[in-house]
């Protein structure tokens, strides 16, 4: 067996010494920050990854569960509207008695409002076949002239089958607002129920908050949940205003010309008008066209035509503006996207809860630090 070499000057064999040299790295300090970024490129997937998959599920269980969101969310901003005048009462009245008359109230006129609006509906519903013949008169009529002023700006189709999918179109509209009222007046049934005890629970959240939490974390907590009553109640209020003396308006202008069911075409423009942009086309086209098939072509219908435009003008370039101000403190782009996502959620009535859940996820947004800055972004100033 050899001996091992042993150094002359140390007295250590030349194994040890080199085990106990520290070994020069040939790993430059770039190449050693390398790993680290790496792995700071999957902690950023893996957080976009989370978030599309938090998004996905949060659409999910919105469309599966819009039949009892819905009546909630109504239920809520119905009580930000009777909230102060709640406790106004419980000042006077015990707390139950004060709930069940608001309540009580609310789902009444409500219930009422929905069944005489379901009865206008299911008596336009019963003319379908006049309202279909009266449309085929009209689209003829139409036809007609184009064709007499404008030979060849029809082309070579077939008009009666076109005249007939146009007047189909129409009465499928009919039928469309007859369902919608239905499903109307059993969300208000069930809106009047949540908001019995919503009401109830009002009082009572303060202190609940504050024993499950931290004192300071539940005086930021309540601190978020003002900004939201605060901005809610704000934009509910102003809202409520522009709609009624947008619909009164429209109420006396068909009244006077002696349109039908003038009672569904106000609540349809006081509810549409809570639908920014879109709504004021619905509000608009639907009582002009039931006038244009039962006054016909002429004097009469030009005025409730000339009329009702003049009062959606002057409510959206008058009233509202004065009204409302910065109540909603969002940026209309953002206006825009919201009523597309929750009306491709869940529909007419998404749209009409569009801008106040869009108030609420923005307040939310800038109560945190992190999500600040997207909250800048979406809001109007």
């Amino acid at each position: 067996m050899s001996e091992p070499h042993i150094n002359s000057a140390t007295g250590e064999d030349a194994e040890s010494a080199y085990l106990a040299a520290p070994a020069e790295s040939p790993i430059s300090s770039a190449e050693w920050n390398q790993p680290r970024r790496h792995w700071a490129d999957t902690t950023t997937l893996r957080s976009v990854a989370s978030v599309v998959i938090i998004l996905a599920g949060s659409w999910y269980l919105l469309s599966q569960l819009d039949v009892v969101l819905r009546p909630l969310l109504l239920a809520v901003f119905l009580a930000y509207v009777w909230l102060p005048y709640y406790n106004r009462l419980r000042q006077r009245l015990p707390s139950a008695v004060a709930v069940a008359l608001l309540a009580g109230v609310t789902t009444l006129v409500l219930t009422g409002l929905a069944l005489a609006v379901y009865g206008s509906l299911s008596a336009l519903a019963l003319e379908e076949p006049l309202l279909k013949a009266r449309a085929l008169d009209l689209l003829r009529l139409g036809t007609e002239t184009v064709n007499y002023y404008l030979p060849g700006a029809l082309g070579g189709t077939d008009g009666r089958n076109s005249e007939e999918m146009a007047a189909e179109q129409i009465t499928q509209s009919v039928m469309w607002l007859v369902n919608l009222a239905a499903l109307g007046l059993l969300e208000a049934l069930t809106a009047g129920l949540y908001l019995l005890f919503l009401l109830l629970e009002s009082g009572r959240f303060p202190n609940r908050v504050r024993a499950a939490y931290p004192a300071e974390q539940a005086e930021q907590i309540l601190h978020m949940f003002g900004r939201i009553n605060s901005a809610i109640i704000s934009y509910l209020k102003a809202k409520v205003l522009s709609s009624l003396v947008l619909a009164v308006p429209v109420g006396v202008v068909l009244s006077v010309c002696g349109v039908r069911f003038a009672l569904l075409w106000v609540v349809l423009t006081f509810v549409c008008n809570f639908i920014p942009y879109i709504g004021s086309v619905i509000a608009y086209s639907f009582p002009v066209g039931f006038a244009l098939l039962q006054l016909d072509i002429g004097i009469g219908s030009a005025i409730v035509a000339v009329a009702l435009l003049a009062c959606h003008i002057g409510s959206a370039s008058v009233v509202e503006p004065m009204i409302l101000g910065r109540a909603v403190g969002l940026s209309p782009l953002v206006i825009l996207a919201a009523l597309s996502v929750w009306g491709l959620l869940w529909g007419l009535p998404g749209m009409f809860l569009a801008v106040p859940l869009t108030v609420v996820v923005v307040i939310v947004l800038d109560h945190l630090e992190v999500t600040r800055p997207v909250a800048r972004l979406l809001g109007g100033s």
